[in-house]
């Protein structure tokens, strides 16, 4: 460039006394620039029309590079299907600040023959594993009784080994032992003083309901008992369910019985004013029996309201803050195909379809999902997902649902928050943490 030249005369367009300076970057779509021509330059249909004939589309359009376009979406289309959630999981953000959960997995399918693969693994908030105890031995369950279950100081965690047949206390921090008692126990709580109420039974009716001090010592039992057990600590109320609902004071002493359920409940919580929420199924062969959840006054004595469920609950939780319910759980369905078949053979009779094709044709569905409540039994949210257990978040009202293959984060709103896949597809129990804990 010679002094005094400008920029413009180094192969450009020259700026124009009159009107607005042509752009370089429309300097391409032109050879030269006149005056009377620069409307129809600068108007955009014409400017993509010059620019489209730049684009190879009649190329692609070619049979080999359109079969090759074919397979590259389709490609793109399985890495979704199959690994998206993977790819959500690895660029999500959780909240560092959000509590850290305890989950104890029932990943081993044989509880006969050694070695034990069951394990309590801690998750991060960016879904980072840490193993807490590893070598147990559980198997599945009825609902989602408090077979996990941690100390309100969250100093230690106790897990009913229900197929070995212990009860083994830990450290929250380090995951090691602290003692181990011997015995079918179903479900456990623990009070602020670190005392022990566990129920033993491996039935719905329960056998008895043992008190543990916070070194491993029985100091009171009694032949109460049930599947799951929820102590109300502000009241000195312990809360047992299975074929009834009973409360009792910190004694054992049985205070209030409900009348004999239908089936049984499998899992309960506590309510602020001090009634209960418990989550009563449905089974197949036992008539009158329902999928509901049941509200228990807080004197124990009589059902002040029952909320129908369209769906067999495992697990219900109370959130403290405002009286809310979370429950999970699944159900079956018979499937278009088994319908339509049966309709068919009741005018035709029995079909030679084969017991291959009669079995895809009838062979049920499952499906599982998570509702939200408030205080009075009104729907608020439901999440097309579930699981066998969750837990309720203190400090954000936040669930958390431990799924069949992955552990769910949502909102108190429903909202989801994240997602982490887990190591097995079977039942897992699932608590929270706060902050700090490993």
């Amino acid at each position: 460039m010679l002094k005094g030249e400008s920029v413009l005369d180094c192969g450009g367009p020259l700026p124009l006394s009159k009107g607005p300076t042509v752009p370089p970057y429309l300097w391409r779509f032109s050879k030269t620039v006149q005056p009377a021509k620069l409307t129809t330059h600068l108007n955009v249909p014409t400017i993509w029309k010059r620019l489209s004939v730049n684009i190879p589309w009649r190329k692609w359009l070619r049979p080999r590079n359109a079969v090759l376009l074919f397979l590259i979406v389709l490609v793109i289309g399985v890495i979704i299907t199959f690994f998206g959630d993977a790819i959500i999981e690895f660029f999500q953000s959780p909240d560092p600040s959000a509590s850290r959960i305890l989950v104890l997995e029932d990943s081993d399918p044989d509880y006969r023959n050694p070695p034990f693969n069951d394990r309590v693994i801690s998750f991060s908030p960016r879904g980072q594993t840490f193993p807490k105890l590893t070598n147990l031995n559980i198997c599945e369950t009825i609902g989602g009784f408090r077979i996990l279950t941690v100390s309100p100081d969250r100093e230690f965690f106790l897990v009913c080994e229900n197929v070995s047949n212990h009860l083994i206390a830990c450290r929250t921090q380090t995951g090691a032992r602290l003692w181990t008692l011997d015995g079918d126990f179903s479900a456990a709580s623990v009070a602020p003083d670190g005392t022990t109420y566990v129920a033993l039974g491996g039935t719905i009716h329960g056998a008895k309901t043992l008190v543990i001090d916070r070194q491993g010592k029985i100091i009171r039992d009694a032949k109460v008992g049930g599947t799951d057990i929820a102590l109300d600590s502000d009241r000195k109320i312990l809360w047992l369910v299975g074929s009834t609902i009973r409360k009792c004071d910190l004694d054992l002493n049985v205070l209030a019985e409900s009348p004999r359920l239908p089936w049984c409940a499998v899992s309960l919580d506590v309510n602020p004013d001090g009634s209960v929420w418990a989550a009563e199924r449905r089974h197949s062969q036992t008539a009158q029996s329902s999928n509901r959840l049941l509200r228990i006054s807080a004197s124990g004595i009589g059902i002040e309201k029952a909320v129908g469920l369209d769906f067999s609950p495992a697990c219900v939780r109370v959130d403290r803050s405002d009286g809310s319910i979370w429950v999970t759980g699944g159900a079956s369905r018979t499937p278009f195909t088994a319908r339509l078949l049966d309709a068919i053979e009741k005018t035709t009779g029995h079909l030679p379809t084969g017991k291959k094709l009669r079995n895809f044709l009838t062979r049920s569905r499952s499906s599982s999902c998570t509702c939200k409540f408030n205080a009075e039994g009104k729907l608020l949210v439901k999440i097309e997902h579930g699981g066998h257990t969750l837990d309720i978040d203190a400090l954000d009202g936040s669930v958390w649902i431990a799924g069949g293959s992955k552990i769910f984060h949502h909102s108190r709103t429903g909202k989801k928050i994240s997602q982490f896949s887990s190591t097995s597809n079977t039942e897992k129990y699932i608590v929270v943490l706060p902050p700090g804990k490993r």
